[in-house]
């Protein structure tokens, strides 16, 4: 929506989740690539040995120890390849689920934008209406005292005064929940995360 900043809705818990989705998709990826490289584990350890059994040994020496494993990937019939190719599309499925729920929340926004500045033009139309079967009712109560009308006509301007009231608190009400919807599909209020 023009005027509003992407960060908003970087706070949307579906869009923070997609997000989390694709980083775990591209971990998962480097992942199965990593698992083709050859590894090489080194091991160590020292010790003293305190049993009366090793008399050969003096206590002041240490036993220490030192080893290496080499493990390479050779004949895994493709599964390693294959799982780089699963995890690759997992990260594609990913990426493009993120793209639905950013486009799905910029449309969520956009909405209740819109319908929030229908609100605000109808809301303004009304309060006219109310303002204008208000000036009707007095009319027809000078109208009425001096004789030229009769109580109906003024019964009648009192009901349509009230009608256009209670349209223009429905339209308030809705506004007000179009105001809630407006800052749900924002993620939250508009002052920045601590």
């Amino acid at each position: 929506p023009v005027g509003l900043p992407a960060e908003l809705l970087e706070r949307r818990p579906d869009v923070v989740a997609a997000e989390r989705r694709v980083a775990m998709a591209l971990y998962g990826t480097q992942e199965a690539q990593a698992a083709r490289l050859p590894r090489i584990s080194l091991t160590a350890a020292v010790t003293s040995i305190s049993s009366d059994l090793f008399f050969l040994k003096e206590r002041d020496n240490p036993v220490w120890s030192a080893g290496a494993a080499i493990n390479l990937p050779l004949f895994t019939g493709g599964a390693l390849a294959a799982q780089v190719d699963i995890r690759t599309a997992e990260q594609k499925v990913a990426v493009a689920e993120y793209g639905r729920i950013g486009s799905r929340a910029f449309s969520e926004v956009e909405n209740a934008l819109s319908a929030g500045f229908a609100l605000e033009d109808r809301e303004s139309i009304l309060r006219e209406a109310v303002r204008e079967n208000a000036q009707a009712l007095e009319f027809a109560n000078v109208r009425y005292r001096v004789g030229a009308g009769d109580m109906r006509a003024v019964q009648q301007q009192a009901l349509a005064v009230n009608a256009s009231r209670t349209a223009l608190l429905r339209v308030q009400t809705e506004r007000l929940v179009q105001r809630v919807n407006l800052h749900l599909a924002l993620g939250g209020s508009f002052e920045a995360k601590q």
